[in-house]
């Protein structure tokens, strides 16, 4: 076997090992990191009963902390997911919600042992091992938030740990 050939022994069980630790965890238990920038999306329970919300993330860019969630819409029958920063508590209208969204987008779940790119799961689901966010470096990077950054994060966030 040579060195190339046993490398790629190596990088296999690296992405098995990495899809069996997050097969054991809760979507709602995961966080994930982006590779080029470190930023973590840390999931959490949607809060409350009754609630549109399929879950809650949140992240933190420079000193910012920033919340966000992710609510199926049954129009296009996909999960949307959005990143606001400082949005007012309670009822508020749409102009009001875009002012502070960073980023508003469909949500996937990546199976990186076959490749098989899906909808994000619900809560109480395997994590997948990566998501991929379409558009949200750039969106980030355009927003009063890319000011905190160097560079934009790209749009693929790695399974990195499992909270307890």
């Amino acid at each position: 076997m040579g060195a190339s050939s046993g490398a790629f022994v190596l990088l296999a069980a690296l992405v098995y090992s990495h899809a069996v630790i997050a097969a054991d965890c809760r979507i709602e238990k995961a966080i994930y990191r982006e590779a080029e920038t470190g930023v973590e999306l840390v999931f959490a329970a949607a809060s409350g009963e009754n609630t549109p919300l399929s879950h809650g993330f949140s992240t933190e860019i420079g000193k910012l902390k920033l919340s966000g969630h992710v609510m199926y819409d049954p129009e296009i029958e996909r999960p949307v997911g959005m990143l606001m920063n400082n949005c007012p508590e309670g009822d508020v209208t749409g102009a009001t919600i875009a002012a502070c969204t960073v980023w508003k987008g469909i949500v996937y779940g990546i199976d990186e042992t076959n490749g098989h790119v899906d909808l994000l799961p619900p809560e109480g689901a395997d994590a997948p091992d990566a998501l991929l966010l379409p558009g949200f470096g750039p969106a980030v990077l355009s927003s009063a938030v890319g000011k905190a950054m160097e560079s934009a994060p790209w749009d693929v966030f790695e399974f990195k740990e499992c909270t307890p």
